[in-house]
């Protein structure tokens, strides 16, 4: 388990994802409902996601906050959840027709940015 810290930070990244190209797609919303609802403090990471839709943050804003909140428990960490993050980023990405290469560009980033935590 992990710190609801750690939730809030995952669900701001989903949301930088998922905001890449415009506002969260519906498929890209249902799949984060249920991926982050099912996550140890899964309410907080939606929280997290909601509040910022409901300011419109860019996704660097959103990307920057979550990275801080993950960095901030990076003893947390462990390399199995790094990789299960990645894959709840991989299947949001991939729930509005597939890929695309900015999603691509974001998934390498955090998985650079995280795997040095």
């Amino acid at each position: 388990m992990y710190s609801p810290d750690i939730a809030l930070g995952l669900g701001s990244l989903v949301y930088a994802l998922s905001t890449l190209d415009g506002r969260p797609h519906q498929e890209e919303m249902q799949t984060a409902k249920a991926l982050l609802g099912r996550e140890p403090y899964g309410s907080v990471a939606l929280n997290g996601f909601f509040l910022r839709e409901d300011v419109r943050e860019s996704p660097e804003e959103a990307y920057a906050f979550g990275m801080r909140r993950l960095v901030s428990k990076r003893t947390e960490l462990t390399d199995r959840l790094k990789r299960r993050f990645v894959a709840t980023l991989l299947r949001v990405a991939r729930s509005h027709k597939g890929i695309s290469a900015n999603e691509w560009r974001f998934i390498r980033r955090f998985w650079h940015d995280i795997r040095h935590l």
